[in-house]
């Protein structure tokens, strides 16, 4: 039985150039002294010669440690039914009645001086304008210190320009005006 497997490997600086196997221990010539006749390798570790697969332009990515697997947990018993909380269930028989559900509470009535306004009128543009400015086939620019140019378009164009339709630019208004003091 050889005993090659016990000797140190060859510290980097003192390999021949380009030899890069972490088990390399020089042996006479260029060949490593756990080199076998076809690239094998004497380490069972290993196997096929790190170096002759990368002559043979077959490089293998190095080797991770592979921990020994841990053994498998005791199998537990069923685990216990739990609710949606986590607390046991009760048994199946012992079942409580199901309450009747609790009533909804009413919808709040508005104030008498609040009416209900059109949606055109929350908007701000009615069909009709959003209709004409479409027809048009106007691009407006706008310009801000903050957010740059922003077009109002009749449709997206895809254009590489930050672009906003009537229906949109009106939604974002009434989305504004129900939050005072907010901002885009």
């Amino acid at each position: 039985m050889a005993l090659t497997h016990y000797l140190q490997p060859t510290a980097a600086q003192h390999r021949p150039p380009g030899v890069t196997c972490e088990a390399y221990v020089r042996g006479e010539g260029k060949h490593c002294l756990h080199y076998r006749p076809g690239g094998g390798c004497t380490l069972p570790s290993v196997g096929t010669c790190t170096e002759w697969l990368k002559v043979n332009r077959q490089h293998r990515a190095p080797r991770e440690e592979v921990a020994p697997p841990s053994p498998a947990p005791p199998a537990k018993s069923a685990p216990a039914a739990v609710d949606l909380f986590g607390h046991p269930l009760t048994e199946a028989g012992s079942k409580k009645p199901a309450l009747a559900p609790a009533a909804k509470p009413a919808p709040p009535i508005p104030s008498p001086g609040v009416k209900e306004q059109a949606a055109d009128v929350l908007r701000g543009l009615t069909d009709e304008d959003i209709a004409s400015f479409k027809a048009l086939g106007a691009e407006v620019c706008f310009r801000s210190e903050t957010y740059g140019e922003v077009w109002l378009v009749p449709a997206y164009t895809g254009q590489a320009r930050k672009e906003l339709t009537p229906e949109h630019a009106a939604t974002l208004v009434r989305v504004l005006s129900a939050f005072p003091g907010s901002r885009v």
